[in-house]
């Protein structure tokens, strides 16, 4: 019943989202109703509160259903932003959710200077509402570039006056570590225990972290009815869209000469995994790209696809802004007994910096794919065959089915159908990298050398309004191709992308490898997505050349949305030298 009710629920909402964009009014009822049913709340787990510039901020967004306290099944984008004391934004990052999470990382600059800082959490659909329902929380940032410690630490705030977060779910899973105390490049085995289905199937991130705690509050855990009480009703009619399957861009186009009604508009997200979709434009000439799959990739270009095309040009919305009047800011304060935990975390943090380049984090890429996996095609990966100078060679000799004719200096290209007798007048749809080209005289000095495949379909085709006769997708080596083709009708926006997908950088002590690399991490371990396959799971890590006291936490929410935060402590002492 509950999958049903969700079915009917999510249908009623795409078909909402698809006539939406053409209407300039709805209903405040109408919206309203759909509210009750994206009934969404946020909350953002990070690493720490307290940060020097030239660290990392690490943070995990969650997407919970008010109503099941689950993960939300609805909004497929959710966004993060720092805001400064100013209500300034200082970034945003777009992240990709997937079972209603997304996660990521942002390096403190030293141009920021010191004070409270606002992380924000929200989708496009709380734009609509009071920012009361935007997740908000403080971070507190010193640059000790520009700040004396003296000038900003007060004798009044007492280190006992730190508040302690609260602890959840202590008999539902557990952390275990075999003891509490360890030398520096120790490995420490971390085993977490979880006694049901519930436990076991939930969202977590696990942060290990000295502790510091060199301002007047720690950290603090969500509680569970503190994120999720605030609701409100949408209170103007021209909303903003909701991102209920994906990534949303949209734009404008405008014309002197010709209608803007009904035309052709393609996006292209450019790389070895690409991206590809065809829009048509309504009466006023907007349209609306709706993005399913995640792709980071920032090379983007957006076209039109009309005989005409010069006589147009493209216009992008800029980013929904949120409204931050309501953001209040704490004070910025530090107890006295702060400043040589500071001075040891910034000599700390300049020596990794400067071996960043042996200790990178590494991005997980998507997997090549051309956008057409569910149609059959025939390949053809260049370095099997000879290869040939031209383009015009490698079609000729290599590419069967497929012919180029050259008119007036003008190249095209045609695709043979399976029927002998049929000769199709309609061109083929031409891609590199995910780029369609109607003008192919600059792909034809391009040098084939960096192609890396061909993958050529048969038949007609129709890619979103548009029919074409067969296929032809050209797959660079470096997934870099480049257009010449210049004017309005044709624009590379800088659009922010989703956060791509990270493993994070461990070191590996076993057989004596890098010992002659310093290890100043004060975090020692991140996992934004904790798997618990099991009931008994078992997390290794190192330890670092930092000494002092150390934390564990665990903290997300079980799998029916019961919150989860758990501290385990243990000590790294020096080394005993034999």
């Amino acid at each position: 019943m509950d999958r049903l009710k969700y079915l009917l629920v999510i249908t009623f909402l795409l078909s909402y989202q698809q006539i939406i964009f053409a209407q300039k009014n709805s209903s405040l009822s109408e919206l309203n109703e759909i509210d009750k049913n994206i009934n969404e709340s946020i909350f953002i787990a990070t690493n720490t509160n307290s940060f020097l510039t030239g660290e990392k901020l690490f943070y995990k967004i969650f997407c919970i259903d008010k109503t099941t306290k689950k993960s939300s099944k609805f909004n497929k984008i959710a966004y993060f932003e720092l805001i400064d004391s100013s209500k300034k934004s200082i970034f945003i990052h777009k992240l990709f959710l997937i079972d209603g999470c997304g996660s990521g990382d942002f390096f403190i600059p030293t141009t920021l200077e010191s004070g409270v800082y606002k992380i924000v959490g929200y989708t496009k659909w709380m734009l609509n509402k009071d920012p009361d329902v935007y997740f908000n929380t403080d971070i507190y940032i010193l640059n000790p570039y520009k700040e004396k410690l003296s000038d900003i630490t007060h004798p009044e705030i007492d280190s006992k006056e730190i508040i302690t977060s609260e602890v959840f779910n202590n008999a539902n899973i557990s952390l275990d570590i075999q003891k509490k105390d360890f030398e520096t490049r120790n490995q420490i085995e971390l085993k977490i225990k979880a006694k049901s289905d519930d436990f076991l199937k939930g969202n977590y991130i696990i942060s290990v972290r000295k502790k510091d705690g060199f301002l007047s509050q720690e950290k603090m855990s969500f509680k569970e009815p503190s994120f999720m009480d605030t609701s409100n009703k949408i209170e103007h009619s021209n909303f903003i869209i909701p991102e209920l399957r994906g990534e949303i861009i949209t734009g404008r186009i405008f014309s002197d000469k010709q209608d803007v009604k009904n035309k052709k508009i393609t996006i292209s997200i450019i790389g070895k995994s690409s991206y590809l979709k065809i829009a048509n434009t309504d009466e006023q000439g907007k349209f609306i790209f709706n993005l399913e799959k995640y792709i980071p990739n920032s090379n983007i270009v957006i076209q039109i696809l009309e005989d005409n095309k010069q006589d147009y040009s493209i216009e992008i919305d800029p980013i929904n802004k949120i409204n931050s009047s309501k953001l209040s800011f704490s004070n910025f304060k530090f107890n006295l007994a702060s400043a040589q935990n500071i001075r040891e975390r910034l000599i700390s943090s300049q020596i990794e910096n400067a071996y960043y380049t042996l200790k990178k984090d590494s991005l997980i890429e998507s997997k090549d794919t051309i956008p057409f996996l569910g149609l059959k095609s025939t390949e053809f990966k260049l370095d099997a065959y000879t290869r040939f100078p031209t383009i015009e060679e490698t079609i000729t000799e290599v590419i069967s089915g497929v012919v180029f004719r050259k008119d007036a200096n003008n190249y095209s290209l045609h695709v043979y159908d399976y029927n002998e007798n049929y000769e199709s007048t309609l061109s083929p749809l031409v891609v590199v990298d995910g780029l369609i080209l109607e003008e192919l005289n600059d792909f034809f000095t391009y040098n084939p050398k960096n192609i890396y495949k061909v993958n050529v379909i048969r038949g007609l085709y129709y890619f979103g309004p548009k029919l074409f006769n067969g296929i032809i997708y050209f797959t660079t080596k470096n997934g870099n191709y480049e257009t010449k083709l210049n004017g309005n009708f044709i624009i590379k926006p800088h659009l922010i992308r989703p956060e791509g997908k990270k493993k994070y950088f461990q070191p590996d002590y076993s057989n004596n490898q890098n010992t002659r690399i310093p290890d100043y991490r004060h975090q020692l371990l991140w996992i934004p997505n904790v798997n618990l396959t099991q009931k008994d799971t078992t997390v290794n890590f190192y330890t670092s050349d930092v000494t002092g006291s150390f934390e564990i936490i665990l903290e997300g929410f079980s799998a029916n949305g019961n919150p989860v935060f758990i501290k385990e402590t243990f000590k790294v002492k020096n080394t005993v030298s034999n």
